[in-house]
């Protein structure tokens, strides 16, 4: 990961002395994307700033181990709970434990985030399904989403990794994620309209829900509808946004599948979003290739690029939680 260094250095620039690292620079954060540049630098060898970003996230967790949406550096600026980003933490802790061995921290932060993760399991709704936020009197949203309900997966998958590791057995974590992934592979569950979005196309793919041919075929349509050849993903299809993290992320999903020259295509065509100072730009409109939003480089770009880039290198199918864990 050695050309990937500036990559890194342009998420530490970004991180606040708290810990906090925004979405870009003077914009605001939220703990998925927080989590994922945690997980980034974690892979890349930057330790300290990794286990910075965690200390934010004990800091940021509210009594009953909700999140906040949004935070600033120095407030949350949107109170509603989404549980997708309750539960991502794990990932960047379970990174860090692989990587940097430091079993004092985890279990210290794990005091305050088994409250996090008891308390989102509290939402699971009896089909096995979750609201995909609670207002913040708690109240729970109505609607799914795909793209977050398989993120979920992950992070369930990453806790039970965690829980391995760390000597104990919790049946709760296993019967959540079963019945969550039936529900997502059950052709008559019912999410809120996001299938122009690039997400919901791919997090199936990547959270491990399919098959492998049912996981082949979705990812060829997918490809057929937001893939711009020779420029990367569109988030949203049809509308000529070529986005560094869809295209990263698609990369990951390919590296599920098995199909790794197409995810090295996906970086090779990442490179063009690339920056002078190992940054990448959140991305560009398409044919005119004007960055949208303007200029801006984003830290969840940069690290989809660096988590895409360890998949890929380890040169077999691997999802997520298991290429994190090959690091033991």
């Amino acid at each position: 990961m050695i050309e990937l260094e500036a990559t890194l250095d342009s998420i530490c620039a970004l991180q606040d002395r708290r810990g906090l690292i925004p979405w870009a620079k003077g914009s605001h954060a939220d703990p998925w994307n927080h989590t994922e540049a945690v997980v980034a630098l974690t892979l890349g060898g930057r330790h300290r700033a990794a286990k910075r970003g965690i200390e934010w996230l004990a800091s940021a967790v509210n009594r009953d181990g909700s999140y906040c949406q949004f935070f600033t550096s120095s407030a949350v600026l949107e109170p509603r709970i989404d549980l997708n980003n309750c539960l991502y933490p794990a990932v960047g802790l379970l990174a860090y434990l692989v990587s940097a061995r430091d079993m004092s921290s985890v279990r210290s932060f794990l005091v305050s985030f088994d409250v996090t993760v008891d308390f989102v399991l509290d939402q699971q709704r009896s089909d096995g399904s979750f609201p995909w936020a609670l207002s913040p009197d708690r109240t729970a949203l109505e609607g799914s989403l795909l793209a977050g309900s398989s993120a979920m997966l992950l992070s369930l998958e990453a806790i039970e990794a965690l829980d391995m590791m760390i000597g104990r057995n919790r049946p709760r974590i296993k019967e959540a994620a079963s019945a969550l992934c039936n529900y997502i592979s059950d052709p008559h569950s019912q999410f809120l309209a996001k299938e122009a979005w690039a997400m919901d196309g791919y997090y199936p793919i990547l959270a491990g829900v399919l098959d492998d041919v049912d996981a082949s075929k979705r990812m060829k349509a997918f490809l057929l509808r937001h893939y711009v050849t020779g420029c990367g993903i569109q988030a949203i299809a049809d509308s000529g946004w070529v986005t560094a993290a869809e295209t990263a992320e698609t990369a990951m999903a390919l590296v599920r599948i098995g199909e790794l020259g197409m995810a090295r295509q996906m970086l090779q065509d990442i490179e063009q979003l690339r920056c002078g100072d190992g940054g990448y730009l959140t991305g560009w409109v398409l044919p005119d290739r004007v960055s949208f939003p303007s200029e801006e480089e984003s830290a969840y770009s940069a690290a989809a690029v660096i988590i895409a880039h360890y998949l890929v290198a380890l040169g077999r199918p691997s999802g997520l939680i298991e290429g994190i864990l090959a690091r033991e």
